[in-house]
């Protein structure tokens, strides 16, 4: 009997096992390759954190990323859609956009989605097309490392323009220019008339570059004041 019981253990384990195996390697349902296909296209010429922000700023507005293209050619002024402005200027339109309809809900300062959200939208503003980046990889790539030897390593002063750049993009820390767009299509965020100040303020102590933990504890607090 107790043999029986065993034989039937193994018997079990084995046919367990070999689904494990079929499930392994047999081809993706169609389930799966229509997830696949719902994946948000990317536009050619945004950066990879623009393609980002526009693809989140569809699934707020429950639009594809098509009818937003579409919508921002009709609506825009043509200069604007212009290869060379195009990228930020669809940027700011599919943000305005996104940011109009979350603010109408209630406690939208508590969702950590939308800090983020707003945040990236403010660095993707500052770098919103392929080429922004591809200019600060060639200017990488061209700075003498001759002269970077020769530089104190500690000093500030002495540190290459492009250096500090891309030290500066590598935090994600944000401008007061990026700031000023995004951060008054939400009233309860900032004015259009005190924005500057308001960054200064923030700012002040980081060389005047908007870090996340900085932006997100400001918009925290400001959630605590509506409670």
């Amino acid at each position: 009997m107790e043999n029986n019981e065993k034989v039937g253990l193994w018997e079990g384990l084995m046919r367990s096992h070999q689904k494990s195996l079929k499930a392994l390697f047999s081809p993706k349902s169609s389930s799966s390759n229509s997830d696949q296909n719902d994946v948000a296209p990317n536009i050619p010429h945004l950066s990879p954190l623009a393609n980002s922000v526009v693809s989140r700023c569809s699934r707020v507005l429950k639009i594809p990323i098509e009818e937003l293209q579409h919508q921002f050619g009709t609506a825009i002024p043509e200069n604007a859609t212009e290869l060379r402005t195009y990228a930020r200027n669809f940027l700011e339109f599919c943000s305005y956009q996104a940011l109009h309809m979350v603010t109408r809900r209630s406690n939208y300062l508590s969702d950590k989605e939308f800090r983020r959200l707003t945040f990236d939208m403010m660095l993707a503003w500052e770098a919103p097309s392929v080429e922004k980046k591809q200019l600060e990889k060639e200017a990488e790539s061209c700075s003498n490392p001759e002269e970077v030897e020769d530089e104190a390593p500690w000093s500030l002063f002495y540190s290459s323009s492009t250096n500090m750049a891309l030290q500066v993009d590598n935090e994600k820390t944000v401008g007061p220019e990026a700031f000023a767009r995004i951060a008054p299509a939400c009233a309860a965020v900032a004015d259009i008339i005190t924005v500057h100040n308001l960054f200064d303020a923030l700012t002040s102590s980081s060389g005047y570059r908007l870090h996340f933990l900085v932006y997100d504890k400001y918009l925290r607090s400001l959630d605590n004041l509506h409670i």
